[in-house]
């Protein structure tokens, strides 16, 4: 079995429709059940096509959920876009990603794999997460550098490291004191914000927080 007449235009649209043959099986059979086999049957392959693009099952699993995190980060993007200040989409960015990864599976898999099940299947999860969410929060990181608002000597990967761990704190750890949404609140503003932040910028946008890909003009601007 080959891709026949409809065969993908390259690598890239392989891949793609292989990770959508596999999310539908996710969803037909859970990850932990889903085999090489049942990707291809629902691709229409054989399981040489699917070893072709991806080196084992793991693979897949691995490409189906950073997918899936790249969807949500275009989501992010826009949520974090619409604040008025670096400090608030901080605050934001951080609370609407625990919501999301805690309404969703793919996402929970990828960013608490030992809630899971099936850790040892994503084991370079970790690596690729970092990588991810660093490549996504360097332009907000590097505009508050150039405006002044991200502290002296704080370092751009760093910070994008911290505020991961952060999100994956707040989703590993539910005790000993349950916390609504205005305590995360709280907590994120005494301690991630000023680990982060230079000055308060409640209120006041600075001239490189973007939105639609755009800098957002601060008073002394106008």
């Amino acid at each position: 079995m080959r891709w026949g007449s409809d065969a993908p235009k390259d690598t890239e649209a392989a891949r793609a429709r292989l990770l959508d043959a596999a999310e539908g099986c996710f969803r037909r059979r859970g990850v932990a059940k889903t085999t090489v086999e049942d990707v291809a049957a629902a691709a229409h392959v054989s399981r040489a096509t699917v070893y072709r693009y991806f080196p084992d099952r793991d693979a897949v699993v691995l490409g189906v959920l950073l997918r899936d995190a790249q969807r949500f980060l275009r989501r992010l993007q826009a949520v974090i876009d619409a604040e008025p200040s670096f400090e608030q989409a901080l605050i934001r960015g951080v609370l609407y990603t625990v919501d999301a990864v805690e309404a969703d599976d793919n996402l929970a898999r990828l960013f608490a794999p030992e809630a899971s099940g099936i850790t040892a299947a994503i084991a370079g999860a970790s690596d690729a997460l970092f990588a991810l969410v660093t490549e996504f929060l360097r332009p907000l990181l590097q505009a508050a550098r150039d405006d002044g608002v991200l502290r002296s000597g704080v370092d751009v990967e760093e910070a994008a490291e911290w505020i991961l761990r952060t999100v994956l704190s707040l989703l590993a750890v539910t005790g000993p004191v349950r916390r609504g949404v205005s305590d995360k609140q709280r907590l994120l503003a005494t301690f991630l914000v000023p680990a982060l932040v230079e000055r308060s910028t409640a209120g006041s946008a600075p001239a490189g927080h973007r939105r639609g890909g755009r800098p957002v003009a601060s008073a002394r601007d106008r």
